[in-house]
C-alpha cells in the first residue's frame, strides 16, 4: 500500500533536528539550543539536561539512533533519515496490483489483506481459539481458508469464468493459490487498457466475495 510508518517518519523529524545541531546549521531554533543548553560543552558527549524540555530530551537522545547511520555529508533529509533506518525491505511480486489500480479504495484495501491471507476467513478465527463452523458459507464444499475462498469455490470460479468471458480471455479453471496468484501476474504484465481493466476487475472480484461471504 505505500504506507508510511508514522512513529518511525515522527522519529526521523526529531534525527533530522539532532543532525541540524551536530552540523551547528544557521537557525534559529538550533542556535538557541545550543546557546541555552550546549554552551561549551562537546556536543556528541554533552549530558543531557535534566532541566530540559521532553522535546529537547528527545532531540538529545537522538545520537543513538544516528549512530547506526553513518552519514558523511551534509545533505541529510528527514526522508533520506526514514529510508536509512527503514531498511531494504523485500518487493512483494503482486505490487503491481495495488499501484496504479483504478478500482474503489475499500476493494484495494480487502484485496491488499487477501493478498496476505490477512482476511479473517473462519480457518483463521478458528486458529484463535473461536468456535466457528468452519466450512464455506458461499459453496457449503470444504473449509473456508484464503485459498478455498478465492480459489477453488465454485462460487467464486463461477464469477471468474463470466468475467473470462466477457473480456474475452480463456476459462479460469486453477484449483492452488500458487498457481492463481501466477497467473494473475502473468494477466497484469504491461499498461495496456485490458490489463488495467483486469486490475480492477480483480480488486472488485475480490472484494464482492469477500462481502457476500460476510451476508
Amino acid at each position: 500500500m505505500n504506507l508510511i510508518n508514522i512513529r518511525l517518519w515522527n522519529q526521523d523529524a526529531i534525527d533530522k533536528t539532532y543532525w541540524d545541531l551536530a552540523n551547528k546549521s544557521d537557525k534559529l531554533w538550533i542556535r538557541w539550543i545550543h546557546s541555552f543548553y550546549i554552551k561549551t560543552q562537546q556536543f556528541l558527549i554533552a549530558p543531557i539536561p535534566k532541566q530540559a524540555s521532553w522535546m529537547v530530551k528527545k532531540i538529545l537522545n537522538a545520537r543513538l539512533t544516528l549512530e547506526q547511520i553513518q552519514k558523511q555529508n551534509d545533505q541529510v533529509t528527514i526522508g533520506s533519515l526514514y529510508l536509512s533506518l527503514l531498511g531494504n525491505r523485500p518487493r512483494v511480486p503482486w505490487r503491481c496490483l495495488i499501484f496504479v489500480n483504478s478500482a474503489r479504495p475499500k476493494t484495494i484495501v480487502t484485496m491488499w489483506l487477501q493478498l496476505q491471507n490477512k482476511l479473517p476467513s473462519s480457518d483463521r478465527l478458528a486458529s484463535w481459539g473461536m468456535d466457528i463452523n468452519q466450512q464455506c458459507k458461499l459453496c457449503q464444499n470444504g473449509l473456508e481458508t484464503r485459498d478455498h475462498l478465492f480459489v477453488c469455490c465454485e462460487f467464486t470460479r463461477a464469477i471468474w469464468r463470466k468475467l473470462m468471458a466477457w473480456i474475452k480471455w480463456p476459462d479460469y479453471t486453477l484449483d492452488a493459490w500458487d498457481t492463481h496468484l501466477k497467473w494473475i501476474m502473468e494477466k497484469v504484465r504491461g499498461n495496456n487498457l485490458t490489463v488495467q481493466l483486469f486490475k480492477l476487475m480483480y480488486a472488485e472480484c475480490s472484494h464482492a466475495v469477500w462481502i457476500e461471504r460476510n451476508h
